[in-house]
């Protein structure tokens, strides 16, 4: 499993002060690119392709609210991939 810890920042506060919707789903973002380019395939690779990757889901697990500047951590997992990594297994 790959896990980044973060912060979170002031534009992802919503009107309650605590970090807003989008947000998880922009910081999801963040972590899968930070996973290609941590395991050799930064984003000049992709634009170097010219493709990019294609998300079939998103799923997020809300445990607690999270407050300005409070840290939190963001997890990556993968499942249902075939053998040779070309396409998704959906056995």
């Amino acid at each position: 499993m790959f896990k980044k810890t973060l912060f979170a920042a002031w534009g992802y506060m919503d009107f309650n002060a605590h970090m807003g919707n989008t947000a998880f789903l922009n910081k999801a973002g963040d972590v899968r690119m930070m996973f290609f380019s941590e395991n050799g395939f930064p984003m000049q690779a992709f634009r170097k392709q010219r493709l990019g990757p294609v998300v079939m889901k998103d799923e997020i697990a809300y445990y607690k609210e999270i407050n300005l500047l409070e840290e939190f951590t963001v997890s990556l997992s993968l499942t249902g991939l075939s053998n040779d990594g070309s396409r998704r297994d959906c056995k």
